[in-house]
């Protein structure tokens, strides 16, 4: 690591990018924030979505920021490593969103303030990056004013200052795409930093089996319920790691913007399956909602990204899994589980007899 250098456009060198060990770090303290919202969703969907997308949000914006300007030196890790301390603050707050709702505010706003910063630096130092660097910071700017604005009113109405904040937020990348197209994403890094998050969020799937078993009777049926979540999950992982396609991410027009913004919904509904399994294990007799339209969400936003990616066969294959196991929801949780383990264990093997064979393969 040099120590200080600024920051310079990673997008066209030769070298092999993968996530440095500041970025692993960076993840760690989202392993964190997913935890603390999974306790959120067992009280309130509406207050778990709420806070999920701005946490997903400055996680995002970091990835995206990496992606083209990480150098990894001090002035990098001077701005990324308070990144960190804020989003642990934001953490810390969604279990009593309430109460400490400014203090949820405010941690955003830091986070974003510094990611500004670093926009602010990248375009200073990388004149062809200027016009995506200021669009980024203006855009970002008007949110933070807004975040810190709904600290003037109470709940409810801060909530609404916050909405309109996050989707100024989201909407920023979506309106910068003419500039996007002079400096596309790198092809490596930014799947695999999806990806990671993608393997955060299935570890909640376990968490989640762990602790309804833990606080409960492992009977034959619970037991059931709980590898049978477990298997699913390792199905949605089976499905979305075999077929990471880093082309994709180049179409800056729809489809690249698509298949990342997808990975909201992709990340809600896996965490969500996970607190509706461990839901099924305190209350077997129970509807299967709570997971089966988590699941069926999962598979709807896969089917999304393999059409993303062209792959209009697999594409409908999801889609036609996901109404099936939203049809599946109105079953009892003991009979629907095996029905969606099934649906993805034959995608899966559906998959393995139809993927080219490598040139050279008996």
């Amino acid at each position: 690591m040099t120590q200080w250098q600024p920051p310079r456009l990673r997008l066209f060198e030769a070298a092999h990018r993968r996530a440095t060990w500041l970025e692993l770090l960076y993840d760690l303290v989202f392993v964190v924030a997913v935890a603390e919202l999974a306790d959120v969703l067992t009280g309130s969907l509406l207050t778990f979505v709420g806070l999920f997308v701005p946490i997903w949000w400055a996680w995002a914006g970091y990835v995206f920021y990496a992606n083209r300007f990480d150098t990894d030196d001090v002035s990098h890790r001077l701005l990324a490593l308070p990144q960190i301390l804020a989003v642990a603050t934001m953490a810390a707050s969604v279990s009593d969103i309430g109460q400490r709702s400014a203090l949820f505010a405010v941690s955003y706003a830091v986070a974003r303030v510094l990611l500004i910063v670093a926009y602010l630096r990248a375009g200073r130092h990388v004149p062809e990056a200027r016009p995506l660097a200021v669009h980024y910071a203006v855009g970002f700017t008007v949110a933070v004013l807004i975040w810190l604005a709904s600290l003037a009113v109470d709940p409810p109405l801060r909530y609404v200052f916050w909405g309109v904040a996050l989707l100024i937020d989201l909407a920023t990348p979506l309106l910068g795409r003419r500039h996007q197209g002079k400096l596309p994403p790198q092809t490596e890094h930014l799947p695999e930093r999806f990806g990671l998050f993608v393997v955060i969020v299935l570890g909640e799937v376990v968490a989640a089996v762990v602790v309804g078993l833990k606080g409960h009777d492992v009977t034959p049926g619970t037991l059931l319920i709980a590898l049978a979540g477990v298997a699913i999950a390792m199905g949605f992982w089976w499905l979305y790691f075999g077929h990471i396609d880093e082309s994709v991410v180049l179409r800056t027009q729809l489809a690249g913007q698509v298949w990342v913004y997808s990975h909201l919904p992709l990340s809600l509904g896996l965490v969500a399956f996970g607190i509706g399994i461990e839901h099924a294990i305190e209350h077997p007799p129970s509807a299967t909602w709570s997971v089966g339209v988590p699941a069926a969400l999962v598979l709807a936003v896969l089917g999304l990204q393999h059409l993303c990616s062209s792959d209009r066969r697999s594409g409908t294959i999801r889609l036609a899994a996901a109404a099936l196991t939203l049809a599946t929801s109105a079953l009892p949780v003991v009979a629907a589980l095996p029905l969606i383990l099934l649906y993805a264990a034959a995608q899966v093997a559906y998959d393995l007899t139809n993927r080219p064979q490598p040139e050279g393969a008996a």
